[in-house]
């Protein structure tokens, strides 16, 4: 693991007040220039609130990459190319809408560089060879990887959801890293932390002050599925994906069914389940998001506790995939329910 000294203790807490000093000269400028998340037909804001606010995920990165050159820690250099490309663009999206297709070419261009990233790394103990199979099984999960980091940006919704989430899959993430298997620098980790708890103290109230916009979502996303896929590849089970089951659950059910009902799902929509219990039934946002965090945090919890106890990979799957394909279908009914029984027939207007 890595080591403890008073210096790496205490850059956490640097990152955290200069992301904090950021954000205080941040609001004003983006009040001044109207970088601000409008009220639109698809809005669960009442008010316009400042977007763009997540670039603090990428400050507290940057804040320790300058600090490991400076002590010589080795970094994923290829992962860092990624991580750069989509900071810059996703936040100059905040600003401006960038095309989507430009948004996804580098989408993949960086999630390319993460999967050569782990690669290459030695303790991964990946070869690389010219097969047929394995280029096809590198290309499924470069699609995979660019639609879970997209799926992450959909949960991005409400007051506290995305923050909620965050913290309930960097929490499990930490403590497997910590008293399982060290299988990555744990302060990429840590500096996912600082900003999560920063952001929630802005974002997860009654009247948010700001929204993280797609620089935080797809940046802090981007990085824990560096870990994740990490992890995976380590231990070799894949039961650890359900570290982001609400995501998958909420985000990919939906992208499912509009797909199904002949919907575009390039076009914006508010069809999510939180969507529909905070728009359409009136649900407290915090209640919702906080709901779906402690799912999360359930799931990965019990992935941790799993593996602590030495428990077989085939029963972990048996148990964590049940859990999840029962979750999947209660999601279903209630959404059913709730868009009444229009599941696959339901018209844009009504839910727009």
């Amino acid at each position: 693991m890595t080591d403890r000294s008073l210096p790496i203790i205490l850059l956490p807490f640097f990152a955290l007040l200069l992301s904090w000093g950021l954000l205080q000269l941040y609001f004003p400028i983006a009040r001044k220039y109207g970088l601000l998340a409008g009220v639109n037909h698809r809005s669960s804001h009442s008010q316009p609130v400042i977007t763009g606010a997540g670039f603090i995920f990428f400050i507290c990165y940057a804040v320790y990459v300058v600090y490991a050159c400076i002590q010589g820690i080795p970094m994923p250099w290829w992962m860092l190319a990624g991580l750069f490309m989509l900071a810059v663009v996703s936040f100059i999206d905040d600003l401006i809408d960038v095309w989507f297709l430009i948004r996804l070419i580098v989408q993949f261009f960086a999630i390319t560089l993460m999967l050569l990233q782990i690669a290459v790394e030695p303790a991964n103990n990946i070869t690389m060879g010219a097969h047929a199979v394995q280029w096809l099984a590198g290309f499924t999960l470069l699609v995979l990887a660019v639609g879970t980091v997209n799926l992450d940006n959909f949960m991005d919704g409400i007051n506290g959801m995305m923050g909620f989430l965050t913290l309930a899959t960097l929490v499990p993430l930490i403590l497997i890293d910590r008293y399982v298997i060290d299988y990555i620098d744990e302060n990429w980790l840590y500096f996912s932390l600082v900003p999560t708890l920063l952001f929630l103290f802005y974002n997860a109230r009654l009247k948010p002050k700001c929204f993280s916009g797609d620089v935080g979502a797809i940046v802090v996303g981007y990085v824990i599925l560096y870990a994740l896929l990490t992890l995976i590849v380590r231990t070799g089970n894949v039961a650890y994906i359900l570290l982001l089951a609400v995501v998958y659950m909420e985000a990919g059910v939906t992208v499912l069914q509009r797909l199904l009902a002949g919907d575009n799902i390039f076009q914006s929509h508010r069809i999510h389940l939180f969507q529909l219990l905070v728009n359409e039934h009136h649900k407290p946002h915090l209640l919702v998001s906080g709901s779906y965090g402690m799912l999360q945090l359930g799931f990965g919890m019990a992935l941790f506790f799993l593996n602590w106890f030495q428990v077989s990979v085939w029963l972990q799957n048996l148990l964590v995939w049940t859990a999840f394909m029962g979750c999947v279908a209660f999601y279903v009914w209630k959404k059913n329910k709730l868009m009444g029984g229009r599941f696959l027939s339901y018209s844009r207007r009504s839910f727009n």
